[in-house]
Formats: structure tokens, sequence, C-alpha cells
């Protein structure tokens, strides 16, 4: 079985492709351009090296968020676009979900993302032997996520976010920083994931989870009320 994986939560646009349960192809880009302008063309250039026409995809694998607005709605649109013109299986996977998956480890992984303004989108984890949800993703400013944890557990963090508040994590001696080589570039998690769900996703009804209301939603509802 392939699994294509695609992720555009971030400034960095990736995509990677399982073939029975190996990784055979990675491809990872960070750059000023947007991911409208590279990402369908890193797919084909991938594929090309790999000797892999797109229809030869059994599975499309996409993050579906949280991370940027338009990151987001950009990967949801090709993964579809692939999966509803192929006739092909898709499954979103939780941004926080796939940083969280890449470790392994007894402390409890908290998965990062910076949403600005002190933000940070988070979920909990544990990744002993089997990868746990312990909470839904959620958004929360990081002050007081540190209040809620306790001083007798250990935390683990993952993901952008923790460029933002190194000096804070830093600060607690029951918090601790994965390798900073997981904390982006999450396509192999995402591939991982999706050969081990049993289930899949509609094209029709699959959209990005981005937690919080876009900006432009949040503007357009204070416009409307403000008329009332």
């Amino acid at each position: 079985m392939k699994i294509l994986a695609i992720d555009t939560s971030t400034m960095i646009s990736s995509c990677s492709l399982m073939e029975d349960g190996l990784i055979v192809g990675d491809y990872n880009i960070n750059q000023k351009k947007t991911h409208s302008e590279t990402l369908v063309l890193m797919i084909e250039q991938m594929l090309e090296k790999l000797d892999t026409e797109i229809e030869d995809v059994d599975v499309f694998a996409v993050c579906k968020g949280p991370g940027s607005f338009t990151g987001l709605r950009i990967g949801m649109t090709t993964a579809k676009t692939f999966a509803q013109v192929f006739d092909k299986k898709i499954v979103g996977i939780s941004t926080l979900e796939a940083l969280a998956n890449m470790i392994s480890t007894d402390k409890i992984i908290i998965p990062i993302l910076d949403a600005r303004g002190g933000r940070v989108y988070y979920s909990m984890f544990t990744n002993d032997s089997k990868l746990e949800r312990l909470m839904d993703d959620d958004l929360i400013y990081f002050e007081d996520l540190v209040e809620q944890l306790d001083d007798d557990k250990e935390y683990i963090f993952v993901g952008d976010g923790v460029y933002s508040f190194l000096d804070e994590i830093k600060s607690k001696k029951n918090f601790h920083l994965a390798n900073s080589s997981l904390n982006n570039c999450i396509t192999r998690s995402i591939c991982d994931l999706a050969n081990k769900t049993e289930t899949f996703d509609s094209y029709y009804t699959l959209s990005p989870d981005y937690v919080r209301k876009s900006q432009a939603q949040r503007d357009y509802e204070r416009r409307h009320s403000n008329d009332n």
C-alpha cells in the first residue's frame, strides 16, 4: 500500500511517500514562496524520482491542523482533489498528534504550535508503548498552560512553539525539550499514523481543524455585531 502524506500547517512544505510500511521518499522545503507555489511541484518531483505515478497512491494523508489557516487550506484542497480525482482513500491527521507520535517516552508529551500573542495550540499525549491522547487539541496562553501542569510530573515539549518559550521551558526542572529535529517536518509521522488507522474520511466533508476562528471570520462577526 502506498500512502502520500502532505503537511502545510507551518512555513515548511512537506510530503512523504510510504510503501508497505516503509518511507521511500521525503521532501521538505522552507522558503519564502507560498505553499501554493511549491507543494504540487514538490509532490511531482518526489514521485518522478521514485518512478511512481500519482494514481498509484492508495491513501492520501493530510495534516488537518491546527496551524496556519492559509497553509492548511492549501494542503487540504490538494489532498482532497487528488483523492476525488483518482477515487482514493483520504485521512486527516492532527498536527499535534503527528508531533507527539515521533516521541517514545515515559513523560507526558505536550506538542505546541505558536499561535501568536503568547498563545499556543497544544494537546497532551503519552507514548510509552502506544500513543494515547489525553485531551482534545486546544488553544491557550502559554503562561496559563504552565500554571495547569503538576510540579510532580515530567513533561516533554515538541513543536515549533517551543522556540517562542524556550526560557520558560528551561526554567522548570520537570520540563524537557524534544530533539529539535522533531519540531517540524512531520509527514513521516503522518504516514505512520495513516498506516495504522482503520477509519478514513470523506473527501466531500473533510475540512481543516483550525481550533479557533480565522481572523477573517472574527472581523466579519465583529462588523456585523456592530451593525446590530
